[in-house]
């Protein structure tokens, strides 16, 4: 999997720790929600758009940090951490796209 380096995808990681930050109880793919789209109930469109492939690469960052070996499941994996485990995933996943970007 070819990780997130765009400074949007490192915005968008930043927005989402924040977001989580300010709002515990959200797991991390409503934070990515809510930070990229304004909306932790947002629905992906049907067709790829800008803001579709950003949120999907910052909820793929957090995925991939927490559980490396996977590929086609990351995005599910994201929605199924602890709130505390996101979060960290989330900073660490942060830490490595601002490395890579």
């Amino acid at each position: 999997m070819t990780m997130p380096t765009h400074p949007q995808t490192a915005e968008a990681l930043d927005a989402t720790i924040r977001t989580m930050e300010q709002h515990p109880d959200l797991d991390p793919d409503a934070a990515a929600r809510l930070a990229v789209h304004g909306d932790a109930n947002w629905q992906m469109p049907y067709g790829d758009t800008t803001d579709s492939m950003l949120y999907e690469a910052v909820v793929d960052a957090i995925a991939h940090d927490h559980a490396p070996h996977l590929d086609a499941d990351e995005r599910l994996l994201a929605q199924e951490l602890s709130p505390a485990d996101g979060l960290r995933a989330a900073r660490s996943a942060s830490t490595r796209v601002h490395t890579y970007r």
